[in-house]
């Protein structure tokens, strides 16, 4: 992270420097093959989907019942990021250009808690038990017992980066086209997390009892890109658009953790860490990978000022879209055997009996990302 952020800052330097000696030359249309941008992004991605419910004050499905937590979906939005871009135009025909894009991991939590006291709310988390084959639930927080509270946070980042050649079409002024054709890499990254504590209240003992279940899904595309984009100039305005597609191959990993670390098994001593959560157990723990076919379409429009001749400042709308993502809150597989479980059933030695479940399967869905580009360019 500080190595990015260390070169965004220094091409930042570079650029700025450049587009300063360059001003004074404004009357002069001489300008080198080569060419180097910076741009500000702040863009939006498409909700993260959390549909398990994880927190209810009842069973689920039932018609009083009221999901506290979980079941819907999850974003960071805005989210600020940086394009780092440069070309070199080789002949009148000819040209090559690449970019870096990288969008800082963000985060957004929600909780829910209850105090445990006399009368207060149960928290209950739902979940389909495969042996007893029924809606039940495991209490949370159970009034007057224990106290309890839940936080689910999901954590977002995009990163990408290309190489094309650039071919240019014969186009009357002040029109220019020109073809696209390369390579694509993109990155989306995310983690859904979910914890819980349920800590006994007085007069009983004072104890640890918290759980984590951790979804880390991490997708990359590798590809190859065409596409074209079309340039007006008006004196010194200008206007543009691209529309690329990108073809190959997605690889989509997901990483299953869970754990649960507490004290009631040893005369409230030390802690002591447990395997399995409640939703990632030993039937879906570890690592899950798989690779499929994917489309990623860019739109993107510009309209830009040329301060001298060479350094220019745009404004960009851009959106970017893919059709086959895994993302982390689709993973979770709210079957459960709990006799592997040591969250659910209170036994230190808990081993599986019956079937495997949670097991684990892909599920895919779709992702888009949109939103506004400030640049700073300049030709060199």
């Amino acid at each position: 992270m500080r190595k990015v952020i260390a070169a965004a800052l220094a091409t930042t330097s570079l650029i700025a420097g450049v587009a300063s000696a360059q001003t004074g030359n404004a009357g002069s249309s001489a300008v080198g093959p080569f060419a180097a941008g910076i741009e500000g992004l702040v863009w939006w991605f498409k909700s993260s989907p959390t549909p398990t419910p994880i927190i209810t004050d009842g069973v689920y499905g039932q018609p009083d019942t009221h999901v506290l937590l979980g079941g819907g979906s999850m974003d960071a939005n805005p989210n600020p990021g940086f394009r780092l871009t440069a070309a070199y135009t080789v002949d009148a025909r000819w040209g090559v250009e690449g970019n870096f894009l990288y969008i800082a991991t963000r985060s957004d939590s929600r909780s829910v808690s209850s105090s445990g006291g006399e009368g207060s709310t149960d928290l209950l988390l739902p979940y389909f038990d495969v042996v007893a084959n029924r809606e039940t639930v495991s209490e949370i927080s159970l009034s007057s017992v224990y106290a309890g509270s839940a936080t689910a946070e999901l954590r977002s980042g995009l990163m990408g980066a290309e190489a094309s050649a650039t071919y240019a079409l014969d186009s009357a002024r002040p029109w220019n086209v020109n073809l696209i054709g390369g390579f694509q890499w993109l990155q989306l990254k995310e983690t859904y997390t979910i914890n819980t504590s349920s800590p006994f209240v007085p007069p009983n003992p004072s104890d640890i009892f918290e759980t984590t279940d951790r979804f880390k899904a991490n997708n990359n595309f590798y590809g190859a890109q065409f596409g074209a984009r079309a340039r007006y100039d008006a004196d010194r305005w200008f206007a543009s658009g691209m529309l690329k597609l990108g073809l190959g191959a997605m690889v989509q990993s997901v990483d299953v953790s869970g754990s649960l670390v507490t004290n009631d098994y040893n005369d409230y001593g030390a802690t002591k860490t447990y395997p399995g959560g409640y939703f990632a157990l030993p039937t879906n723990i570890g690592g899950h990978s798989r690779t499929v076919f994917a489309v990623v379409p860019e739109l993107r429009l510009d309209v830009g000022y040329r301060i001298t001749p060479a350094a220019s400042l745009s404004l960009a709308y851009n959106v970017l879209f893919t059709n086959n993502v895994a993302r982390p809150g689709n993973q979770v597989n709210r079957n459960i055997n709990t006799t592997q479980s040591v969250a659910f059933s209170d036994e230190p030695l808990a081993t599986l009996q019956g079937p495997a479940q949670p097991s684990f399967s892909f599920n895919s869905s779709s992702f888009w990302s949109q939103g506004v580009n400030l640049g700073l360019s300049v030709r060199f």
